[in-house]
């Protein structure tokens, strides 16, 4: 069985002013980081994952966003390990005409999700992140054959990859026991 784990990245910026950043851009590229809570997360995680066992063989792989990456740097330089891998395929869903609005519009693209409807408003849809998902899932267990992987991620990506690890329908990810900021947990294997 692969050892395959997720980590949704610390308190950002945009989680205190309450805004969804999702567009690749300055903002969610290089702004948008952690808070000094955000990096004590991740260290604090870091430190938990010792005991878990993971450590300096352990490998990381995050989205470029900056409050994913930052996360990713701190735990890695917690538990001792290489720097990151980038993959492009962990950004966060893409939100449409909501990207810069108030969270509170993830209730009902959620909505819109458990009904399997079709999102009028340029958000991603769950089946293309999930296809994007499963891509990174099929490249993590056959690098996590050789060591632990860490995806660092956000939250409906990290939620939608912890449905598929489950089989469930991805559809159904806000089923999934929410992600805190910098949260970790090892992700199912019934996808393989």
């Amino acid at each position: 069985m692969s050892d395959v784990w997720v980590l949704r990245h610390g308190e950002s910026t945009a989680n205190v002013e309450g805004r969804i950043v999702s567009l690749p851009g300055p903002r969610a590229l290089t702004q948008v980081g952690l808070t000094a809570l955000g990096r004590r997360q991740a260290q604090a995680t870091a430190r938990g994952a010792l005991e878990q066992g993971l450590g300096e063989t352990t490998l990381l792989v995050s989205s470029d966003f900056a409050r994913a990456l930052q996360t990713a740097e701190e735990f890695a330089h917690g538990i001792g390990a290489a720097a990151p891998r980038l993959d492009e395929r962990l950004r966060e869903r893409g939100f449409g005409t909501h990207d810069e609005g108030p969270a509170s519009a993830y209730d009902l693209v959620w909505s819109v999700d458990r009904a399997r409807g079709e999102h009028a408003d340029d958000v991603e849809q769950v089946d293309v992140v999930a296809a994007r998902v499963d891509q990174v899932l099929r490249a993590a267990d056959a690098l996590a054959a050789d060591a632990p992987v860490v995806l660092v991620a956000h939250g409906d990506i990290l939620q939608i990859a912890l449905a598929i690890g489950e089989g469930m329908d991805p559809h159904d990810h806000r089923d999934v026991p929410h992600l805190g900021n910098a949260e970790l947990r090892r992700i199912g294997s019934a996808r393989l």
